[in-house]
């Protein structure tokens, strides 16, 4: 099936968004072969949007096939190492989470409540509360336009690092199905502060299902509504820096938190943005930082790209003035 001129701020959670040329549906490989086939008959370019929940579209007309996953089976098998679980694209992956806890199975738990597909989960190695999918990941398979075939890779071949992978890096095949392994018995997950404080205050978080919860009740207080407001979620990247720029840092900003990586010293960008630039609510035109999480940007109903671009660029010059720190987009741009 392929519309014409759908507007974009139909299909994002920003609400934002001009025409798209053609959006077309996939629920097959053959379905994904006919959008790449009309997309290069017509001289344009191909563009998965999942739910649209990590996407800031251009509010011009965007010259473009977007596709929309349609096929969501799920599946359970054991083997050697646990019970591995394949789920095709178009599978909302909270309900991914929602469909192992409910057998009682440990690993994507920590990671409930995220908005989006399992088609777009490994595009940006998704990770909240001390998990990331690259932790569960098996294989998965994508079909490649250049060869017009499916190709099965491992997590080494996907290439994971912090919200990257080599579909972020080099973009174009499209993800068809997602098999991770998960286990029938594991170890609650609850350093993250958040989830600790439950625990203090007397709450048994012993199943996948109790964790996933209140995950979710955490960025249920944390985030705002999809339902209510126009937002993509965490709009930055929490950014890495080196042992020597944070020691300086801390000279300056005494309580400045970070956390040891394999590549450096990772800061929780929201601290700086609360702490040290006190941005919570931070408001520009149409569009805001949220009250409750700074690093959530909001855009009122009949906000523009503009807008929140305006809003972005405005908060990345105001804490590389304070700190030096370079920030890097979480959310997609379209155009």
């Amino acid at each position: 099936m392929m519309r014409e001129n759908v507007p974009l701020s139909t299909l994002t959670t920003f609400r934002i968004g001009g025409p798209a040329r053609y959006v077309a549906q996939g629920n097959s490989v053959a379905s994904v072969k006919a959008a790449f086939a009309h997309a290069r008959e017509c001289r344009l370019p191909l563009y998965p949007i999942g739910q649209g929940s990590n996407i800031l579209a251009s509010d011009a007309s965007i010259a473009a096939v977007l596709l929309l996953m349609q096929n969501n089976s799920i599946a359970f098998s054991d083997t050697s190492e646990g019970v591995e679980v394949c789920a095709d694209a178009g599978t909302s992956w909270d309900a991914l989470v929602r469909a192992c806890a409910d057998k009682g199975l440990w690993g994507i738990e920590n990671l409930a409540g995220i908005p989006g597909t399992v088609g777009a989960a490994p595009v940006q190695n998704i990770g909240a509360y001390g998990s990331e999918l690259a932790d569960s990941f098996s294989w998965l398979e994508c079909y490649d336009p250049d060869t017009e075939t499916i190709q099965r890779l491992t997590g080494a071949e996907c290439a994971f690092g912090y919200r990257d992978s080599t579909f972020k890096q080099n973009p174009g095949r499209i993800i068809m199905r997602v098999a991770l392994t998960v286990t029938r018995s594991g170890s609650p997950r609850t350093q993250y502060a958040d989830l600790s404080r439950l625990i203090d205050a007397g709450e048994v978080l012993d199943t996948p299902h109790a964790i996933g919860e209140a995950v979710r009740r955490v960025r249920s207080a944390k985030f705002p509504d999809l339902t209510e407001y126009g937002t993509a979620g965490s709009f930055f990247k929490n950014p890495t820096i080196v042992l020597d720029q944070y020691t300086q840092l801390q000279q300056q900003y005494p309580e400045l938190p970070g956390f040891a990586t394999s590549t450096g010293i990772k800061i929780p960008l929201a601290w700086i943005l609360d702490h040290v630039l006190d941005l919570r609510g931070f408001r520009m035109g149409h569009a805001y930082l949220f009250q409750n999480q700074p690093l959530v940007l909001v855009a009122d109903a009949g906000a523009t790209c503009v807008d929140v671009d305006a809003l972005a660029n405005n908060v990345a010059e105001k804490i590389f003035n304070a700190t030096g720190i370079q920030i890097e987009r979480e959310v997609r741009s379209l155009s």
